[in-house]
């Protein structure tokens, strides 16, 4: 199971320094994005094995707080940080419902 958790890094940890970079400094960025990602990630793996919830709604919710995440840490503007997290999102999430991570 932690093994998702890292697909997941190295699936979004990349696109947040494409986004944020100029922003801050890489290893900020990928601290607090690895941190960010943890955070959602028990919420995630609860819900989808325990309780068996819509996957696609839980995602929606994850990137929903990812995005207020960012939203505070790097003080962007509110449509920029809902890009990334829908984005980083929609990215492993798709990634992985393909198999091809």
């Amino acid at each position: 199971m932690w093994i998702d958790l890292l697909k997941t890094w190295l699936i979004e940890l990349p696109i947040l320094l494409l986004f944020l970079h100029k922003y801050d400094r890489p290893v900020p960025i990928l601290l607090l994005g690895a941190l960010i990602s943890a955070s959602t990630w028990p919420f995630l793996v609860y819900y989808r094995t325990q309780i068996g919830g819509n996957i696609v709604l839980l995602e929606l919710v994850v990137a929903f707080v990812e995005s207020f995440w960012v939203r505070f840490l790097w003080n962007t503007s509110w449509p920029l940080s809902l890009l990334i997290g829908f984005t980083c999102n929609a990215i492993s999430f798709g990634l992985g419902w393909l198999g091809w991570v």
